[in-house]
């Protein structure tokens, strides 16, 4: 994957990342690699530096605009259609860890609706929404709003209403 200083790259589950130079570095003292340096979108603190060499492994470009729209318009609108979901917490919080980590965006827009839903269950049935199926949950919307927001070129935030809007044209 060639990158350039400015390009835009998904870093697993850092979200967003900007690359802000290509530099040669030694980790070791002794062995010197080309690295890309990025910056996530989300925390202007953090840096990551990515090994050139592996950047096919370890990033991915961002989703193209028609991805992103079929991506809203293919989400599930009922629970019957999310229906992700395990009673084994375990299996859960592992299922949460592999998408989260991953690049299947159609399994990552399966997994928040499946957790919308079934949260609108719980608390219809007085019952609370368990606190890792709600940082799952949270943790994926974050994902999808921060890169649907630079591909279609909006906040995160206004990416909520545009979503809106398109499942109920």
């Amino acid at each position: 994957m060639e990158l350039k200083i400015n390009d835009m790259v998904v870093y697993k589950s850092a979200g967003v990342c900007r690359v802000i130079a290509e530099e040669e570095q030694s980790m070791d003292g002794v062995n010197y690699i080309d690295y890309y340096k990025l910056k996530p979108l989300s925390d202007e603190n953090s840096t990551y530096y990515i090994p050139v060499a592996s950047a096919d492994e370890k990033l991915r470009r961002l989703l193209r605009k028609d991805e992103v729209i079929e991506l809203i318009d293919t989400m599930p609108r009922s629970a019957d259609e999310a229906e992700m979901w395990s009673d084994n917490r375990r299996e859960r919080k592992e299922m949460y860890s592999q998408i989260l980590k991953g690049d299947d965006y159609s399994a990552l827009v399966h997994l928040i609706s499946s957790l919308y839903f079934k949260k609108q269950d719980q608390e219809a049935q007085g019952k609370r929404f368990s606190s890792m199926d709600e940082n799952a949950m949270k943790n994926a919307e974050n994902l999808m709003l921060q890169e649907f927001g630079v591909v279609l070129g909006m906040e995160p935030e206004a990416v909520r209403d545009y979503i809106a809007q398109r499942m109920d044209a």
